[in-house]
């Protein structure tokens, strides 16, 4: 029977089993990262499919019963996006296969970690400090990399990132399905962010790490705000279809400490050699102000500096809630940076926080895997943190990680770390 408006409502449900991803991996050591790549993927589809199959008949039974408008299926994690009523949501719960029903949910207010000023400079900075220069002039912009965003949006039309815009069916979803092409909120953030990684430095503004870069998005948090459902929406097209090389997470989860309900998602990105970027945030400047995602072990989380190396006063402080690592990781320059406005074709603003920072340093890990397009997550990642500029007392601290973001420092720690020659 027909299921009368406003009577459902939408949860996510997990099921169980997953794909054991660190034995999957280590069983590929030694394989292309294109072969890598595939074979997670596949994996993950496969374990999906099979247990959502097998729970498809009883949803159907639902279905019939009105008590189950829709559902849909992710594979980056094994769940369901189910529409229903609460009886029909309780008799999900009750199944043996389903590990947890989480109800959709959307924060009140902007989950950004920075935001956009006014009256920018032309040359930024911040792309001096991080050693990006002396890349370039080793003939090293990121050409033939992809960088993703999930954000507010960003747009295809500004002069610095329309021609960095990879194009096709693969590069753009809004999952709320009102846009076919890229756009971005007034807010402007997934524009800006995404400008400081591949902005093609044109119009006399130089802002972009890695302007020979190629960029994709998926708008899942459209006013600024997290919604679970979108972000999973996005975090699985992000695994299946869009596949970037580097992908900047420039936001927090809502609630202060470790929340793990984006682990599986982060652990699926990593091993299907998707290299995530993390905004600290700006919850400081007290100690033990970190949050979720970017305070997960052994994630590369970027905190910030300002012009004088000093910690950018509103990054968020380790130690990390989820244990044992090192947080932020790095930092990276977070205040008076030009960064792309979509207002209009050729608008900029002046932008501050750890947000920003992260768009640098995604930008500097595109460059390093157009150095070494076989290395893994883990080694780009220790080629960042490695070969970061030591601040404060010697070692890597509570405030400013392993040191900041220096490029030429990075590429010269992956060459050490790397033969020569990568197998194809």
């Amino acid at each position: 029977m027909e299921v009368p408006p406003g009577e459902t409502r939408r949860v996510l449900v997990d099921l169980t089993p997953g794909v054991d991803l660190v034995g999957l991996s280590r069983s590929l050591a030694g394989r292309s990262r294109a072969e890598r790549r595939a074979r997670v993927v596949a994996a993950l589809e496969s374990r999906a499919r099979r247990s959502q199959d097998a729970l498809a008949p009883f949803l159907e039974d639902l279905r019939r019963r009105g008590l189950v408008r829709s559902w849909r299926g992710f594979a980056v994690v094994n769940r369901l996006l189910v529409e229903a009523t609460p009886e029909g949501i309780e008799a999900l719960s009750r199944r043996p296969e389903v590990a947890a029903v989480v109800p959709e949910t959307e924060t009140p207010v902007p989950a950004f970690a920075g935001q956009p000023e006014e009256r920018p400079e032309r040359a930024s900075w911040g792309v001096e400090a991080v050693g990006a220069p002396e890349a370039w002039r080793r003939g090293l912009d990121g050409a033939g990399v992809v960088v993703g965003i999930i954000d507010s949006g960003a747009t295809a039309v500004h002069e610095q990132l329309a021609p960095g815009f990879r194009g096709g069916g693969r590069s753009w979803l809004d999952p709320r399905g009102r846009t076919l092409a890229p756009e971005d909120t007034l807010f402007g953030h997934g524009t800006g962010v995404l400008s400081l990684a591949v902005g093609r430095n044109a119009a006399g503004f130089t802002l972009g790490v890695a302007p020979g870069a190629l960029w994709i998005a998926c708008a899942g948090l459209p006013e600024g705000r997290y919604n679970n459902v979108l972000v999973t929406v996005c975090a699985d097209w992000m695994l299946r279809t869009g596949q970037p090389d580097v992908l900047v997470i420039a936001w927090l989860l809502p609630a202060p400490g470790c929340d793990r309900s984006l682990q599986g998602v982060v652990d699926a990105w990593r091993a299907a050699e998707i290299l995530p970027v993390f905004a600290a945030g700006n919850r400081g400047p007290a100690a033990g102000t970190d949050r979720s995602p970017a305070n997960y072990s052994g994630v590369l989380s970027v905190g910030g500096v300002d012009r004088e190396g000093r910690p950018f006063a509103a990054m968020s402080r380790g130690p990390s809630s989820c244990g044992g690592a090192v947080f932020p990781a790095l930092v990276a320059p977070a205040e008076d940076l030009p960064a792309a406005f979509p207002l209009s074709a050729s608008s900029y603003v002046r932008a501050r926080g750890t947000s920003y920072a992260a768009g640098l340093a995604a930008g500097a890990a595109a460059i390093l895997r157009q150095s070494a397009p076989e290395a893994s997550v883990a080694e780009l990642e220790d080629a960042l943190t490695g070969g970061a500029a030591d601040l404060g007392a010697p070692g890597p601290d509570g405030e400013s990680g392993y040191g900041r973001l220096d490029l030429p420092g990075a590429l010269a720690r992956l060459a050490s770390r790397r033969p020569t020659m990568t197998r194809p």
